[in-house]
Order: structure tokens, then C-alpha cells, then sequence
């Protein structure tokens, strides 16, 4: 992985995301000897279900065009005036300097990525340039017409039982109440093609639910901090775990903990301290010093974690167990795949 991808809003909802994406994310490189680039049995299939079109920013700006528009149908029907916005979604493939995500070199210069990354420049500068379409009209409206207009545009504010459920996963979003945008997000879904169509068809619902099993073997996902319930990754991290405690890193259980405590601290730093409320004038988030102290341990700890793993061929062991669990659910659900693709493949049929 050498570029990242941004986008204003999220193209498709988090658990179609999670179900056909993670597998292609989880047989990246994060580190240690680069491991084959080859997709694992699973992730074959599941590629078929996407295009070379749904990757291009062309495919989402005509997406976040169609969908700006029945927003601004929609509000006008609420009795509000609003001007598609052509920077409000889209995908944004940010540039980057060449250097491979989770590489030494990466770790060398960036770390995790956490501070700093490529493109990073450029996506601060887009977002400086960032101006909203409809910023004066809704300034023009009384207190009370911002309210009503924010509710119409995006739905009720989450409730306390929508925070509680967003905090433990357990949240599902609902586009009915979710205002215009909620409306709009539905009538596009189609546009996405074969990946949604598929995720969507009862069909295939306990396919996609059984999935979580291949995951479900690899990642503690009820306790993050607790080792792999697979015994060769448990096996792995313990050997990872040795190696950070001999470079002075101790308690860290598996490499994803590593990452997990940086990222805590860092957001940490970037919350306003207690007593700030509303007012931020006075808080502009870490010092310049904070920032390059914090940077220069990201990328001590990111530079012995990736030798820990090149030490012992950390990735491309955790690949070869990931291939073989998919392998196993290849082999147990062949059927039921094959009818997946045979009916929504996108650009070809897997047998």
C-alpha cells in the first residue's frame, strides 16, 4: 500500500465495508519481510464482486453528484434552499512519495502514520480550500430554522442510547432517520452495483454473517489486548512480544497493541482539556513539541516492531494462517459462493 484513500463521506455503509474489504486489508504487508502480494482464497471470490469502475474517483464523483442532487430536492421539500455540494463526498486518492505502507522505510520516516503521512499536506490543504456551498443561507436562518434545517438535512441528533450503541459496535444506521441524506444515501445504493446488490440479498445474508468466523480466528475482537485465539498467531505474538521487551517495550501482547496505545495517546492530545466547553479559542490542540516529541517515539517503536516481525517473518506466517482459514471456509461454503457470483459478479464467474 503506497497511497491513501479519503473520502468526505462514507460510499458505502461500514458493514459492507468490514464484510467484502477487510479481507483485502488484512493480506497487506504491515511489516517484516514483504509477503506475496496474492489474494487468499476468500478474498478471490469476494474481488469478483467489485470493478475496476467502483475504484475510480470518476465512479464516485457521478455518485456524490446524483446524491447532492436529491438532497437539494429533498430540503426543498422541507422548505429549505440547499446547493448540491460537488466537494461533499467523492473519493480522494491523495498523492503519495513512493515509500510502501508498513516498509522499513515507512517506519523510518513516518512511523505507524499516525502524526504524518503521504498526502497528509495535501489533504489539509483541500480541506483549508473547503468551502460549503450553503454556509450563508444557513447563517441567515434564526437558531431555532438551523435546527429544524440540520435536522431535515441529516436527521435527529443520536440519542443516548444511539451513542452507547455506537461506542460498542452494536449500532445500526437507518437511513429513515437520517433525513435527507439518509434518503438519498438509499436511492443511490444501486449505483454501487454487484458488492451492495450482493450484500443486500437475503440469499446470502448467513454467508456474509459466517464470514466473521475467518476473523473471529484470527482477532480477539471482545478483548483487543488478549492473544490471538489462534494458537500459531498466539504463538507469533509471543515471539513479537519477546523481541519489543528486549528493545524496552514491555506488556505489549501483539503488534496490533502497539499501534492501539499510540493511537490513544495521540487522540488523547488532541482532546480539548476538561473545562474548555465550547470555547476553544484559547486550545489549538498539541504544541509543535508535542507533536515532534510524540512523532520521534512513533517511529522508534514502528522501527522495532517492524524488525520484531522481520525477525521472525512475522507477516508472511500470519498470511499463510489467514490463506488457510480461508481456504477452509472456501472449501465448507464452494456452493454458496459460487451462486454468490454467478448472480452478482461484476466482471467475471468463479468456479
Amino acid at each position: 500500500m503506497s497511497s491513501r484513500t479519503v473520502s468526505a463521506r462514507a460510499a458505502l455503509p461500514a458493514i459492507l465495508a468490514a464484510s467484502l474489504l477487510t479481507l483485502v486489508a488484512c493480506s497487506g504487508s504491515g511489516g517484516g519481510k514483504n509477503a506475496s502480494d496474492d489474494e487468499g482464497p476468500l478474498s478471490e471470490y469476494l474481488s469478483s464482486l467489485s470493478s475496476a469502475e467502483t475504484e475510480s474517483e470518476e465512479f464516485y464523483e457521478r455518485i456524490n453528484a446524483k446524491r447532492e442532487e436529491l438532497v437539494a430536492e429533498c430540503m426543498a421539500g422541507e422548505g429549505f434552499d440547499y446547493q448540491p455540494n460537488s466537494q461533499n463526498g467523492g473519493m480522494s486518492t491523495l498523492g503519495d512519495d513512493g515509500i510502501e505502507w508498513g516498509s522499513l522505510e515507512f517506519a523510518e520516516q513516518y512511523g505507524y502514520g499516525i502524526v504524518d503521512w503521504p498526502g497528509l499536506a495535501e489533504m489539509e490543504q483541500q480541506s483549508e480550500e473547503y468551502v460549503d456551498p450553503n454556509q450563508g443561507y444557513v447563517e441567515s436562518l434564526s437558531e431555532s430554522e438551523q435546527q429544524a434545517y440540520y435536522e431535515a438535512l441529516s436527521g435527529p441528533q443520536p440519542s443516548e442510547e444511539d451513542m452507547a450503541a455506537m461506542e460498542d459496535g452494536t449500532y445500526e444506521w437507518d437511513w429513515t432517520q437520517s433525513g435527507c441524506y439518509g434518503a438519498a444515501d438509499h436511492e443511490v445504493q444501486d449505483e454501487y452495483g454487484s458488492a451492495m446488490a450482493a450484500y443486500e440479498d437475503p440469499e446470502f445474508a448467513e454467508l456474509f454473517e459466517s464470514m466473521n468466523a475467518v476473523w473471529s480466528e484470527l482477532y480477539n475482537y471482545d478483548d483487543p489486548g488478549a492473544p490471538s485465539p489462534n494458537d500459531d498467531v498466539a504463538k507469533l505474538d509471543r515471539e513479537w512480544s519477546e523481541c519489543m521487551a528486549d528493545a524496552g517495550y514491555t506488556d505489549l501482547v501483539s503488534p496490533q497493541t502497539a499501534m492501539d496505545g499510540l493511537n490513544e495517546e495521540w487522540n488523547t492530545l488532541q482532546t480539548p482539556p476538561e473545562g474548555t466547553g465550547d470555547d476553544l479559542a484559547g486550545w489549538s490542540g498539541p504544541s509543535d513539541r508535542q507533536k515532534s516529541e510524540f512523532q520521534q517515539r512513533e517511529i522508534e517503536m514502528a522501527v522495532t516492531d517492524w524488525k520484531c516481525k522481520d525477525g521472525i517473518d512475522y507477516e508472511q506466517q500470519v498470511r499463510t494462517v489467514q490463506f488457510d482459514l480461508e481456504q477452509r471456509f472456501v472449501d465448507e461454503h464452494r456452493a454458496e459462493l459460487d451462486a454468490l457470483i454467478a448472480k452478482h459478479g461484476a466482471d467475471q464467474k468463479k468456479s
